[in-house]
C-alpha cells in the first residue's frame, strides 16, 4: 500500500535515521509505502516531497531492507515485479503532485536511485546531480529562472 500520511514524521523516523543517519523531515509531504507483515503493515519505503515555488523537491529516499528481508518469497517477488518499493512511492507522489507542479527537482548521485527515477521521466541537468521531470513546459526565461533558485539551494 502506498499513500501520504500527514505529520508523517514520526513514522519516518527510523527508516530515514538509518539511511542518512539525520532525523527525518518534519515539513513537507510525507510519502510511504507500507508492506504487510504478520498482520500489521510496516513501513517498506520513504520519500518526501516539498514544494518550492511552482515545482515540488524529493528527497530522502529510503527502503528498509529489513522488512523486505521479512517478506514472504511470493511476497518479495510481486514486490520485484512491480519495480521494487521506491518506484511505487515516486510514482504515486509523482501522480499525486503532477497537476500542483510544473516539475520535480531533486539531487542524485546513487547509482541505484537514478535508474529509478529516470525510470520515472527524470532527466538530468547541467548541474551536478540535480535532476528534474517536468510535468508542464515553461518559458525558457521562467525555466531558467527556476533551476537556478533550485539550484540555489544545495542539497535538500
Amino acid at each position: 500500500m502506498v499513500t501520504e500520511v500527514a505529520d508523517g514524521e514520526v513514522l519516518a523516523t527510523d527508516i530515514f535515521q538509518a539511511k542518512y543517519r539525520a532525523a527525518a523531515p518534519a515539513h513537507g509531504h510525507h510519502i510511504f509505502a507500507f508492506v504487510r507483515l504478520n498482520e500489521a503493515w510496516q513501513v517498506g519505503s520513504y520519500i518526501n516531497y516539498l514544494p518550492h515555488r511552482e515545482a515540488m523537491l524529493v528527497g530522502g529516499a529510503c527502503t528498509d531492507g529489513s522488512v523486505l528481508k521479512q517478506c514472504a518469497a511470493d511476497q518479495r517477488e510481486s514486490i520485484e515485479r512491480a519495480g521494487g518499493l521506491m518506484l511505487q512511492t515516486v510514482r504515486y507522489a509523482e501522480q499525486r503532485f503532477a497537476g500542483d507542479s510544473v516539475g520535480t527537482f531533486g539531487h542524485c548521485g546513487d547509482a541505484r536511485s537514478w535508474s529509478v527515477l529516470s525510470s520515472c521521466g527524470y532527466q538530468r541537468l547541467d548541474h551536478p546531480y540535480l535532476i528534474v521531470r517536468w510535468n508542464r513546459k515553461l518559458d525558457d526565461q521562467k525555466r531558467r529562472e527556476l533551476i537556478a533558485s533550485v539550484a540555489a539551494l544545495g542539497e535538500f
